[in-house]
């Protein structure tokens, strides 16, 4: 499943600056609101998407990230706060250009009497792919996703998660520069749900695309995403770069120690060297944290001497997941 790796164009260069890496924002949104009545769905959204960057904005159903980005398309205007593509405030007067320049999955409606194939090459016409390429293009797209074998087939004929692929095919069609997709894997099996997530790491490495993915799932966000937001009742609760967003949620590193013998004792040598005791997981499994890594060889170290076999040391590294559920407990970091 990977992108034409031929095909990264002039837009998807990063400037460099006296040796230095300049990334060009690709999306800004400053302080979004929108109202549906008297309901206020958005209120006061603020962050920003650099080119060739995976956003994950994440959230509860109903949280507002498919108004949010129908907001960031110029399909809908807010009623507070401004939107800034390719660094071009969106405007009604330049979005339909602006959205030449994206591809968008949203929903799964297709043309249900038309072939998967017949599908993508309607539109690839409206997307402006040359006719010439057109065919090729929409091969490579049905077999990325794992249609090539279903590319006669009527949409109608089709599973539920062979359309939500075929959806994603659509907006991936013209190697747009920025790519919105809302719940891209809902309905996909995990390996169908694994392969897509590397075609989209694909297409980052190769065209410098930029990704905001909407999503409650977040099974795969941690190899994909490098920045995230999590969103709720229509507020941001915290958004940035996901290491320093789990850095700042869990500053200690944290480890499990399996023993072969001993745990209480164990348990002793660890707390002595670390200040506090460990939990004790399954069997003789010692959880603790500390800020100051070296203190892990001087734990084994002591727990060997003093006879206690050390079976593993594996580190626990905090996960999107858990920051997600954690956030939103807490309503919201800083």
């Amino acid at each position: 499943m990977n992108p034409d790796q031929t095909t990264l164009s002039a837009h998807a260069q990063d400037t460099t600056v006296q040796g230095t890496t300049v990334r060009d924002t690709t999306v800004q949104a400053s302080g979004l609101s929108k109202r549906f009545g008297s309901r206020e769905v958005l209120s006061g959204l603020s962050f920003r998407v650099d080119r060739g960057r995976a956003f994950g904005l994440l959230g509860p159903n109903g949280s507002g990230k498919t108004t949010t980005v129908r907001l960031l398309t110029g399909l809908l205007t807010p009623d507070g706060g401004d939107v800034t593509l390719f660094g071009e405030p969106v405007s009604p007067t330049n979005a339909d250009l602006l959205r030449r320049r994206i591809g968008v999955q949203t929903d799964t409606n297709l043309y249900e009497t038309l072939s998967a194939r017949e599908n993508l090459r309607t539109w690839g016409a409206l997307y402006g792919v040359h006719r010439n390429a057109l065919d090729a293009r929409v091969a490579e797209v049905l077999a990325a996703l794992g249609l090539d074998d279903r590319a006669g087939s009527l949409v109608g004929e089709l599973s539920k998660g062979m359309r939500q692929k075929l959806a994603v095919g659509r907006a991936v069609l013209h190697e747009p520069e920025l790519l919105f997709l809302d719940e891209p894997t809902a309905g996909l099996d995990p390996e169908a749900s694994a392969d897509l997530i590397d075609y989209l790491k694909a297409m980052i490495r190769s065209l410098n695309t930029t990704v905001i993915i909407c999503t409650h799932q977040l099974h795969g966000l941690e190899s994909l995403c490098d920045d995230i937001g999590i969103l709720r009742n229509g507020r941001l609760l915290t958004s940035g770069p996901v290491d320093r967003l789990l850095r700042q949620r869990w500053p200690e590193h944290r480890y499990s120690i399996t023993v072969g013998a001993d745990v209480a004792r164990a348990q002793e040598i660890v707390a002595s060297v670390v200040g506090r005791p460990p939990a004790v997981g399954t069997a003789a499994d010692l959880r603790f944290s500390t800020a100051d890594e070296a203190q892990v060889p001087e734990i084994v170290a002591a727990l060997v001497r003093h006879g206690i076999p050390v079976l593993t040391v594996i580190p626990d590294q905090p996960t999107i997941e858990q920051l997600y559920f954690a956030t939103l407990d807490e309503g919201g970091i800083a």
